[in-house]
C-alpha cells in the first residue's frame, strides 16, 4: 500500500477540518508551524461544503465530497472521494463537527477566545489509517464560523507536529471562481505523478516499494512540502 497518502490525507484533514451546519463567509491567513518552520498560506471559506487552502504550494479545493489537490508546479491535480474513504475511516467525512467530534471520541477540554472569536477547545487521538497510529489532535472551534480558529496534529514521522492558526480574518463573500479547477490543469493518477515525483515500484500492481524506494519518496515529498 502506498504510505505517502495517510501523511497527505492527515496533512490536509489537519488543515480542512470539521465545519459545522451554521458558518459564514470569510478568507484569512493561514499559518503552519511544523518542523520545517512557519509557513503562511489562504483560507477562502463559502460554506461547509465549499473551501480553498493555499498553502505550501498546494491548493486545496473541497467541493464536498471530492477534493482536489492542484500543484502549480506541474498543473496536475488528484481526486480523493471522502465519501469512498469514510466507509473505512470515520475520520476522513468532517462534514459536521458535532457528529465528527462524537464519533472520533473528542472531549470538550475548555474555553478560549482566539482572534476575537470564543472557541470551544476540543481534544483527543484520532485514527486516521489502519497503517498509521493515532493522530493526537487539540482544536479550537468557533461556532461562530463554524471553523477552528487553532489546530494541532501529532502526525507519524517524519512529519511530527503540525500547528495551524487562522490570522487577519475577513467576513465577505467569496467569489465561486476560487473553487473551480482552473485551466490547463490535466488530472494525475495519483499524488506522486501530481508533485512531479518519479514512479515507484511496480506501477501499483501491489508489489509495495522497496525501504530504500520508500526513503527516496518521502524525502521528495518533504522536500515538495517544504520540511527540508
Amino acid at each position: 500500500k502506498n504510505m505517502i497518502r495517510p501523511l497527505i490525507t492527515a496533512f490536509i484533514l489537519s488543515l480542512c477540518m470539521a465545519t459545522g451546519a451554521i458558518s459564514a463567509e470569510f478568507s484569512a491567513d493561514l499559518l503552519m508551524q511544523s518542523v520545517g518552520g512557519t509557513h503562511s498560506g489562504k483560507l477562502y471559506f463559502k460554506s461547509e461544503d465549499l473551501n480553498r487552502i493555499e498553502m505550501m504550494g498546494i491548493i486545496s479545493i473541497s467541493k464536498r465530497p471530492m477534493t482536489y489537490q492542484l500543484f502549480p508546479d506541474t498543473k496536475k491535480y488528484v481526486v480523493t472521494d471522502i465519501d469512498e474513504i469514510s466507509k473505512n475511516n470515520p475520520a476522513a467525512d468532517a462534514a459536521n463537527f458535532k457528529e465528527w467530534i462524537e464519533n472520533n471520541n473528542l472531549k470538550k477540554t475548555g474555553t478560549e477566545t482566539l482572534e476575537g472569536y470564543k472557541c470551544d477547545i476540543f481534544e483527543g487521538d484520532v485514527k486516521l489509517d489502519d497503517d498509521q497510529p493515532p493522530v493526537h489532535m487539540k482544536i479550537w472551534h468557533t461556532p461562530e464560523l463554524g471553523y477552528p480558529i487553532r489546530q494541532e496534529s501529532t502526525l507519524p514521522q517524519p512529519v511530527g507536529k503540525i500547528s495551524s492558526h487562522l490570522k487577519n480574518i475577513q467576513l465577505e463573500s467569496q467569489a465561486g471562481s476560487l473553487f473551480e479547477i482552473p485551466a490547463g490543469y490535466s488530472q494525475a493518477k495519483d499524488v506522486q505523478e501530481a508533485m512531479g515525483m518519479p514512479s515507484f515500484g511496480d506501477g501499483g500492481k501491489g508489489q509495495a516499494p522497496s525501504q530504500e524506494e520508500m526513503q527516496k519518496m518521502m524525502k521528495e515529498m518533504m522536500k515538495k512540502m517544504g520540511q527540508e
